[in-house]
């Protein structure tokens, strides 16, 4: 992930000047951009890390908020959407947002420092890479916070996003619902086990059921395993780390 942050503002304030200087002292070169859709459209992409100063952000910049929330949440994992403002201009932004594709919220005056934790600053080179696919953005949230603590997390929120982010991004294990819309999570499988660049990497499905039926569906496709959507964490990250011991051996 590029140390880039994008900074969303109408204001040409000292604080704010202030916060860009501590953050690129940080190592993290800010593009700063007004709420334009315009201004927005010159920005050739959309780098790991967007924060929004809601200070100043009134009705008319809503759709740039709407475009960033959209944007987040379709690369989930790769790209990070932060909010800066007091309660109730965050409460304003969350009319326009999706509240899970926000990877944080931080009320003014902001502790740049603590921003700047926020972002992945962790060498994870060694880290073992884990891709979570499913449609629900609520579990997917909560599956990074329980693997991050020992894992390299990446997130998509549906299978041919998966699929986009396997293109240009290495993995060592693809955690998949199995019970996706549009695009299920066996036709996702099948996709991946018909590509030369994506055949080898192990699957687990996941899936909320455990009866017979659904459980001999799931195996018949010959995943590496499958997994129960309802497991606790602990249990999870154990089975997990097993997984990874027995490829080593």
């Amino acid at each position: 992930m590029e140390k880039k942050v994008l900074f969303v503002t109408p204001s040409k304030s000292i604080l704010v000047t202030a916060m860009v200087k501590k953050i690129e002292e940080a190592g993290y070169p800010v593009t700063r951009c007004e709420p334009d859709m315009k201004v927005l459209g010159e920005v050739k992409e959309i780098p790991a890390f967007t924060i929004v100063y809601l200070e100043g952000i009134g009705q008319e910049h809503m759709e740039v908020l709407s475009y960033l929330s959209k944007e987040a949440e379709k690369s989930i994992g790769t790209k990070q959407l932060f909010l800066i403002g007091n309660p109730v201009e965050t409460h304003d932004a969350f009319q326009f947002v999706n509240r899970n594709a926000i990877a944080g919220t931080f009320n003014r005056p902001v502790n740049v420092q603590n921003l700047i934790q926020q972002f992945s600053t962790k060498d994870k080179s060694s880290l073992k890479r884990i891709l979570v696919v499913d449609d629900d953005t609520i579990l997917l949230r909560t599956m990074k916070n329980w693997l991050s603590k020992q894992y390299e997390v990446l997130m998509a929120n549906s299978g041919m996003n998966a699929i986009s982010l396997l293109a240009t991004t290495n993995v060592d294990l693809i955690l998949l619902d199995y019970e996706m819309p549009i695009v299920s999570g066996l036709e996702v499988f099948n996709m991946l086990k018909g590509n030369d660049a994506t055949k080898n990497i192990p699957v687990i499905f996941l899936t909320a059921k455990d009866d017979k039926e659904t459980v001999m569906k799931v195996l018949e496709a010959k995943p590496e395993s499958y997994l129960l959507k309802s497991m606790k964490p602990e249990d999870l990250l154990k089975l997990l780390n097993e997984f990874f011991s027995k490829r080593k051996a």
